[in-house]
């Protein structure tokens, strides 16, 4: 395989590698150990849920451990905001940082934020010392595809589920996402991406899927998640603690006339590209433990054309207005910020929040959306491996 010909030439350089379980399946293993027999691997990246995707979302991994001889496992998801950050030692002892991991095509899934994270450490290490690692990234493609949804993020928003200027759905490979953010925020790292199709196959199959952390079990599951992430922000389920969470959503005050007329008003709403199977279902963990919640299962018969972050914002701003006194937005401190609420750091941006308070007509909302999505493809051109 050319790949190996080529990654070959670097054989015995010291490395680091941001990987989960994600990353399998070239010759029947993980590709952190097919690394391990051609570079000097001395660290492994642990990003949140952990190597083998066992943790549940915002759990710390400072507790797991693995029993990988001398390599060094440093957790880049802990208990503090500060543990985001590879430390520096970690970096001045490599020649390589591999980045081997799947992202599902949003930007608040954090794999590749962490790698941003890694990228921006290595940019503050070139600019002191005139020496770096090459960051290497082993591209897989977008389970979503190209397609793209929502509006930049604004700056006051950004957190670790949200990089500045990102779309809610980019539409790009990791080795694209990753190339804009070196090239967008002048980082001036030798970032070399090897393409999509070289080392992973250009499509998966269902069968062959792996779920990258213990919510996305299904490529499906992907399809749905740069809207539905959204529910994260409020006090209905989004499906955890189900076997389909993100399709599965709903809470216990979801009855009466109330329900009735949310029923109707979305069978308005992009009513040929889904369909909404009424159910009920018992979380067995995360929100409402326990408790029968009323809800739906959001089946998506027109993936090119369905839109689920317009999805999910009309059906939140029906909520606002049928279920004022039982819907809420959380508050509290979410993935590390406190002064403001999630759905704030999720919608990520002051037009879609004024929409949801009921202070933009959806016709401006659907003007805006598709404004920024063309401005998006256009600036994205050239990460579009």
């Amino acid at each position: 395989m050319k790949f190996l010909k080529n990654i070959n030439k670097l054989n015995g350089c010291k490395a680091a590698i941001l990987t989960n379980q994600s990353a399998f399946g070239f010759n029947g293993k993980y590709h952190f150990q097919t690394y391990a027999e051609i570079f000097d691997l001395k660290t492994i990246f642990l990003p949140e849920h952990g190597l083998f995707a066992e943790l549940q979302d915002q759990v710390s991994g400072d507790e797991l451990k693995y029993l990988f001889g001398d390599m060094q496992i440093v957790n880049l998801y802990g208990k503090e905001e500060k543990s985001l950050v590879p430390p520096r030692e970690s970096l001045t002892g490599v020649d390589v940082i591999i980045v081997d991991i799947k992202d599902v095509g949003s930007r608040y899934y954090t794999f590749l934020t962490t790698a941003y994270y890694i990228l921006l450490e290595i940019s503050r290490l070139k600019k002191e010392t005139g020496k770096a690692p090459i960051f290497l990234v082993i591209d897989s493609p977008n389970p979503i595809g190209k397609k793209v949804e929502g509006t930049p993020l604004q700056k006051e928003f950004e957190s670790f589920v949200g990089v500045t200027s990102v779309l809610h759905r980019h539409g790009l490979t990791p080795g694209g996402l990753l190339s804009y953010y070196n090239e967008t925020f002048h980082l001036k790292v030798d970032v070399v991406v090897v393409p999509v199709g070289v080392f992973h196959p250009k499509s998966i199959s269902q069968f062959e899927w792996v779920p990258p952390s213990p919510n996305i079990p299904t490529q499906s599951t992907c399809l749905v998640y740069p809207g539905m992430c959204l529910l994260e922000g409020t006090n209905l389920s989004e499906g955890r603690g189900t076997t389909k969470p993100f399709e599965t959503f709903g809470a216990p005050y979801l009855v009466g006339k109330a329900k009735e007329e949310l029923d109707k008003r979305m069978d308005s709403h992009q009513s040929d590209d889904f369909r909404l199977r009424a159910l009920r279902f018992l979380p067995t963990f995360h929100k409402y433990t326990g408790t029968i919640c009323e809800g739906y299962q959001l089946m998506v018969l027109k993936p090119k054309q369905f839109h689920s972050l317009y999805f999910i914002l009309y059906f939140l701003k029906q909520l606002g207005e049928l279920f004022p006194k039982e819907f809420e937005y959380l508050k509290g401190v979410y993935e590390f910020r406190s002064d403001r609420p999630a759905i704030e750091l999720l919608a990520g941006d002051s037009v879609l929040l004024d929409y949801l308070y009921g202070k933009l007509s959806e016709s401006a909302l659907s003007e805006y959306l598709d404004q920024s999505e063309r401005n998006w493809m256009k600036l994205t051109k050239p990460y579009r491996y």
